[in-house]
């Protein structure tokens, strides 16, 4: 009995000096890594938050083909979730909690594991910059008391994983982002109209960091009015000098009648009907350079009218990052005012 007795006193102790050193561990973790997306912030915020296009970059796909993913009803935005099972590394899920469109987005992730249901913390940041969008992936959260001593490795087992994911998510987007489609459509006929719009000013560089809040501003006034409108945004290039790199433009929405605003900037315009050489571009506003010069060159080309170099060509965003999320799919159309060549014909005296 006296042997029992001493077995027990001696695990008793052991017992006691475990909790002492694990009452000394701190159990919390926070592990980060970031990488700058050459991207636009909204981009970037889309294929963040919808759980369907994690399957294409994904780290953790690369390295466990077993892995099985059940979506649920809803996988974007706040209550977006999804539950995976792998014959390697057991199973789990993972749902949005919170958004803070196109800056932030926070979610939670639990592991099923040996020793119970493992829950982090998981949040994204997303931040513009004049070089891109800065992305940091971050994972966090408390070890139970027993398992505080695991804290000190989770830099090592998750910071790989987020480096891993960034490169790949990277590389995924880029490559959305390249995918494109320029068509000449021809020569039209656009039978113009009524339309709100802001001017402005700037910079050809500085030009996308204008775009975005001035329609906004025309969308807010639209909705504070009750305005309806007659179909997508554009753009007015009244002039644009290259070789000074400065440009004049307006952003506009179309709408059914004229409109006399009081107290703001916003102004009515009128579209007058005119003959049009329409260009369209099916992808990412980064490919819209190339798209440009196609229109122009086969404006130029035309043989039965003349491409009016003087005149104000416009851009029509057919739809936009907000309700496309895959910029594949993004569609704008360009056009390039033209005129009919007029044909003299000579007549004999008689």
């Amino acid at each position: 009995m006296r042997f029992l007795k001493n077995i027990f006193l001696l695990l008793l102790a052991v017992i006691i000096i475990a909790a002492l050193y694990l009452a000394t561990l701190d159990g919390s973790y926070d592990i980060k890594r970031s990488r700058l997306i050459q991207a636009d912030q909204i981009l970037v915020f889309n294929e963040l938050n919808d759980y369907k296009n994690w399957q294409e970059w994904g780290p953790w796909f690369e390295k466990d083909s077993t892995i099985r993913v059940q979506y649920s009803d809803n996988t974007v935005g706040t209550g977006g979730a999804y539950t995976w099972t792998s014959d390697i590394e057991g199973g789990g899920r993972m749902k949005t909690l919170a958004v803070h469109e196109p800056e932030r987005l926070d979610q939670e992730i639990v592991f099923e594991t040996p020793f119970g249901d493992m829950m982090s913390d998981v949040y994204w940041m997303i931040q513009s910059s004049d070089d891109g969008t800065k992305l940091t992936w971050g994972i966090k959260g408390e070890m139970s008391f027993f398992t505080r001593f695991m804290a000190s490795g989770m830099e090592e087992q998750l910071a790989p994983m987020e480096e891993r994911g960034l490169e790949l998510f990277d590389e995924n987007l880029q490559r959305k982002l390249k995918k494109h489609s320029i068509d000449s459509i021809g020569v039209v006929d656009f039978s113009g109209g009524f339309y709100l719009y802001l001017s402005t000013s700037s910079k050809i560089a500085s030009m996308d960091n204008k775009l975005q809040p001035m329609m906004l501003e025309i969308e807010q006034y639209i909705e504070d009015n009750s305005i309806r409108v007659t179909g997508s945004p554009f753009t007015i290039y009244h002039n644009f000098d290259e070789e000074n790199g400065t440009t004049m433009f307006s952003i506009g929405y179309p709408i059914a009648e004229r409109i006399v605003t009081v107290g703001s900037d916003i102004l009515t315009g009128f579209f007058e009907r005119g003959t049009y050489f329409k260009t369209v571009l099916k992808g990412s506003y980064e490919n819209s350079k190339p798209a440009w010069e196609k229109a122009i060159f086969d404006a130029s080309s035309l043989k039965e009218y003349n491409f009016v170099e003087a005149g104000e060509p416009f851009e029509i965003y057919v739809n936009n990052p907000t309700n496309t999320p895959n910029p594949a799919e993004l569609i704008s159309e360009i056009y390039l005012p033209v005129e009919k060549i007029k044909v003299l014909e000579l007549h004999e005296d008689y």
